[in-house]
């Protein structure tokens, strides 16, 4: 997964797509974000990388090792 926070200057922007995405589905979404979501999402990046945080209580009563599943998400993602 590939995720870029930039700021505009004009209304042409070009994407490079890695090797590996060629030949495959691909999403690219397109949306204005707010000075504090960017800051937020800075700074939860560059504190722990746990992407799981959003998800705190949602496998509470699974079946589901939290920690392999943490694992499982990060190597995946990050």
């Amino acid at each position: 997964m590939i995720r870029e926070i930039i700021r505009p200057v004009s209304n042409n922007f070009t994407i490079s797509i890695p090797n590996e995405y060629i030949n495959q589905e691909v999403e690219f979404i397109l949306f204005p974000l707010n000075n504090n979501e960017i800051m937020q999402t800075i700074s939860t990046a560059n504190k722990s990388k746990n992407i799981t945080n959003s998800l705190f209580g949602a496998l509470k009563d699974s079946n589901i090792n939290q920690v392999d599943y943490k694992n499982y998400l990060e190597e995946k993602y990050l």
